[in-house]
């Protein structure tokens, strides 16, 4: 689950999960009589499914004997990692369902990522307003240059302070919103129109979203404050 650690804390030493594809160069190592009985294809899961099933009593020599020994052990961890993913994502949705979040309704937030600006945003009545938001994630403009020359933009420069959990949900959701959302797409149109470069206009878009964002969280808090409100015993 998502934890709220502050910029440049750093995170625990831990030996990190194997991923599925670790176990592709060992199974190409295997004797083409055991390669034989494996789907044609190239997901990880499914062959190493195949793999515990093959029939491989033939199998002589102790080089593959150990192949097909970690391999066994690299399904059982897959296996183990999926359930914990189905696990956090369970919780996950249960953190985002009790607040009472809709976050997940804009274009390009997912479950994952709307509880990951629960957890790391908290109460959005701390910030003064949108450009306090913007600065906390990392989106609002550093100014460059000062766009002396005829038609030129003003540049601005990429900040890489803020909160960079939060900056990479909103750089996800650029990316998907440019593929399908025409609002986006406008705006980082605009943007390039004006003379920007197409990381500045990303930065603008990526500004804009940090608004809507904002406003969404906000307007989520008082739905909730509102239904409180109205749920509590009235005084006498």
């Amino acid at each position: 689950m998502p934890r709220a650690v502050a910029p440049g804390t750093p995170e625990p030493a831990e030996e990190p999960p194997a991923p599925p594809e670790r176990g592709r160069d060992t199974a190409l190592a295997l004797p083409e009589e055991i390669r034989a009985q494996l789907p044609d294809t190239s997901e990880v899961r499914p062959r190493l499914g195949a793999l515990a099933k093959a029939d491989a009593g033939g199998v002589a020599d102790a080089a593959t004997r150990i192949r097909l020994a970690m391999l066994e052990h690299h399904r059982a961890d897959v296996a183990e990692l999926d359930r914990r993913e189905t696990e956090i994502a369970a919780e996950l949705a249960r953190l985002v369902a009790s607040a009472g979040s809709s976050l997940s309704e804009l274009c390009g937030i997912a479950g994952r990522s709307d509880a990951e600006l629960l957890v790391e945003v908290g109460d959005p009545r701390r910030f003064a307003g949108e450009g306090g938001f913007a600065r906390f994630n990392g989106t609002a403009p550093l100014p460059a240059s000062s766009a002396e020359g005829d038609g030129e933009p003003v540049r601005h420069r990429l900040d890489r302070g803020g909160n960079r959990r939060v900056n990479a949900v909103l750089h996800r959701m650029a990316v998907t919103q440019l593929r399908c959302e025409p609002r986006a797409q406008a705006i980082f149109d605009n943007a390039r129109a004006r003379g920007h470069t197409k990381k500045e206009a990303m930065r603008v878009l990526k500004r804009h979203l940090s608004n809507v964002v904002y406003r969404r969280m906000t307007a989520d808090l008082r739905r909730r404050l509102a239904a409180a409100s109205e749920s509590s015993p009235q005084a006498a």
